[in-house]
């Protein structure tokens, strides 16, 4: 297969794990809207990411999100976390095995651990916490199983499809054994993009898969090649999927409500 063909496979694939993410929020929110639409307010949210820091992107989301979920901003937030903690959940078992497989100590697995740590904190805070916080998780205190069902699904369709543009874009660049590469890559990727620090995380993600690919056996000048070209190839599937994102509520929601300082009544659905 020609590589520049496999790399456009590899984008399309990080197109998909978009839209499988926007999936996920839809399910854990319990919105009526369409998955088409889903994808679009969070497409949005990808392209804000990959020109700004600090996932000003994730703001950008919720803000659109809250306008047509009940209670608002703070409900939207609570079940963006509780998506948030199926999906390290669901990353612990790949970062496990990619590990491994791989030649880091086993430090990094309970590194890895100790990502599971604030799970039963947020458990609480929904619980027990202040009106406040009851409010804000109320997502997650109140989803029926079926919900973090549906959620855990799309969460699983999110990562198999970036083991596969990671497997695909590794295979392209001359990576040995790059299905295994691949999982340890995403998580190494998921854990560079909790804080970016730079936009599109510059540097960061592509830097945290090179130390993935060397960790496989990858000499460390292609591994730096191959781990910032596959984030060349997921940046610009986010910027792709995002502009069109953007387009498509552009064309649907106002520019006095998208540039609003206070969302509408929540519930709203006329978007």
């Amino acid at each position: 297969m020609p590589q520049i063909v496999a790399l456009g496979i590899a984008g399309t694939c990080f197109a998909a794990a978009v839209a499988c993410s926007a999936a996920s929020w839809r399910a854990m929110l319990g919105t009526r809207l369409t998955l088409g639409d889903a994808c679009a307010r969070y497409g949005v949210g990808s392209l804000a990411n990959t020109f700004l820091p600090g996932r000003a992107g994730d703001a950008v989301r919720i803000g659109l999100f809250a306008r047509v979920t009940p209670g608002g901003m703070l409900s939207v937030a609570g079940g963006v976390a509780g998506v948030g903690a199926v999906r390290w959940l669901a990353l612990l078992p790949l970062g496990i095995a990619g590990s491994l497989s791989s030649g880091l100590p086993p430090l990094a697995l309970v590194g890895a651990a100790a990502a599971l740590v604030p799970l039963p904190a947020v458990w609480l805070l929904a619980r027990r916490g202040s009106k406040r916080a009851r409010v804000a998780l109320a997502p997650l205190r109140l989803a029926r199983r079926s919900t973090y069902a549906a959620v855990f699904g799309w969460v699983a369709g999110t990562l198999a499809t970036r083991i596969a543009a990671a497997a695909t874009a590794g295979s392209a660049l001359g990576i040995s054994h790059p299905l295994a590469t691949a999982l340890l890559v995403v998580p190494a990727l998921e854990v560079a993009g909790v804080v970016p620090l730079t936009p599109a995380n510059i540097g960061v993600a592509g830097g945290a898969a090179a130390i993935a690919f060397h960790a496989h056996g990858t000499p460390m000048h292609t591994a730096l090649a191959a781990g910032f070209v596959l984030h060349a190839v997921e940046t610009c599937a986010g910027v792709a999927f995002g502009a069109a994102s953007t387009v498509s509520v552009a064309r649907t929601t106002p520019w006095r409500q998208l540039i609003a300082l206070r969302p509408p009544v929540a519930g709203l659905t006329q978007h």
